[in-house]
């Protein structure tokens, strides 16, 4: 587009220099449509190239979808990686150190994330509580399903 711009302007101005050093006789009749012609054809030029023009755009299209689903893809993990920290931290504040949270989501067309489960793992985790562990896990699943919006189901803790 740029190279074409250029060329137009630089056009007129060669024919703008060319219609006042020429004189005003027979020639001139001849050489200024002649000019005027090339002139035409320079600016018209874009829309002669406009099929390669066309494949060029779908071509950049279909590369702009292919990098919107990775684009989308990285948002999702980001908020995913945003999701599974404040679990972590949910996890840290009832006593539960250390624990490793994986969830489970999916992707549909429309680059919504749907979240379908979280998995605790709890190996390497100490729980420093005085609470009853199991009060404490039961805790732990209500407060990771209400911030998730899942089903306290789909919760899982493994050890």
């Amino acid at each position: 587009m740029t190279g074409w711009i250029v060329s137009v302007f630089s056009a007129v101005i060669i024919v703008s220099i060319i219609s006042m050093v020429l004189p005003d006789g027979r020639t001139s009749k001849f050489v200024k449509p002649f000019i005027s012609l090339v002139l035409i054809l320079i600016i018209v030029s874009p829309i002669v190239k406009s099929d390669a023009a066309l494949d060029g755009i779908f071509n950049a299209s279909e590369n702009l979808l292919e990098t919107d689903a990775d684009f989308l893809e990285y948002i999702a993990a980001s908020k995913i990686d945003f999701y599974t920290k404040n679990c972590i931290k949910t996890a840290e504040k009832n006593g539960i150190i250390g624990s490793d949270i994986l969830i489970k989501y999916s992707i549909d067309k429309q680059g919504t994330i749907n979240i379908y489960g979280v998995s605790v793992n709890l190996q390497n985790a100490v729980i420093s509580s005085e609470s009853e562990h199991i009060v404490i896990l039961q805790s732990l699943k209500k407060e990771i399903s209400d911030y998730l919006k899942i089903d306290e189901s789909g919760v899982d803790f493994y050890e």
